[in-house]
């Protein structure tokens, strides 16, 4: 429409993965998402960041998808005093410093990576992406921290199929080719999608000690 008007559409998508709903319910659609230009999308991994992330979702003029990811509804955690806190798209929170290598994930990938980096003991920066569209990714903090750690794994739990990391890697070695002293490896899902039964559900999906083994393979 030329930027004549805005699209203020919110769309609130529930993963519950692990939980041995099927694919319907298992999948996070987010990387589909992606697929599409115009969407904002963002994928919160505490209870604060979904509070600050929602209502800038809430104050957009663009669809945003906000991912709820089904393993947030367990968890408490602090949240901003002011309610309508908003944490601006495109900014990435580091979770931890680190020098052996940048570890990229999202939602409930975060705490999995931080019980990976915690087993091995491999010194890894954590940075929780929070936006997760083509255009809304935070390059400036990506791009810092493989300055300074000159390795990346991108973590993501759903499917390899439909998770995010493909397109990040391939912009990634554009950015940062002279940065780089090993491959960008990613972990994810398997090649299928979780399916009813609770147990290969949660086979088919990314987990802290396939985080862990990803770091000895990118660190060795």
């Amino acid at each position: 429409f030329g930027g004549g008007f805005g699209i203020p559409l919110v769309v609130r998508a529930r993963v519950s993965p692990s939980a041995g709903y099927g694919s319907q319910h298992s999948m996070d659609p987010s990387g589909l998402f992606a697929l599409y230009p115009g969407w904002r999308i963002v994928h919160p991994s505490t209870p604060h960041d979904y509070v600050g992330l929602v209502n800038a979702a809430l104050a957009c003029e663009d669809p945003v998808l906000v991912i709820e990811h089904q393993a947030l509804f367990q968890t408490s955690g602090p949240v901003p005093e002011d309610l309508d806190y908003i944490i601006p798209f495109g900014k990435a929170r580091p979770v931890r410093p680190g020098t052996a290598c940048t570890l990229l994930t999202y939602g409930a990938m975060v705490a999995e990576c931080e019980r990976a980096v915690a087993e091995t003991g491999i010194d890894a920066e954590i940075l929780d992406l929070r936006t997760l569209d083509p255009d809304g990714i935070d390059w400036a903090a990506i791009e810092a921290s493989v300055q300074c750690t000159n390795r990346v794994l991108i973590a993501e739990q759903t499917a390899r199929g439909t998770a995010h990391g493909a397109r990040w890697a391939e912009e990634i070695q554009a950015r940062c080719f002279d940065w780089l002293d090993a491959e960008i490896h990613r972990v994810t899902g398997s090649r299928a999608a979780p399916v009813v039964s609770r147990p290969l559900n949660e086979a088919a999906l990314a987990d802290a000690a396939k985080v862990a083994a990803g770091l000895r393979r990118l660190t060795a």
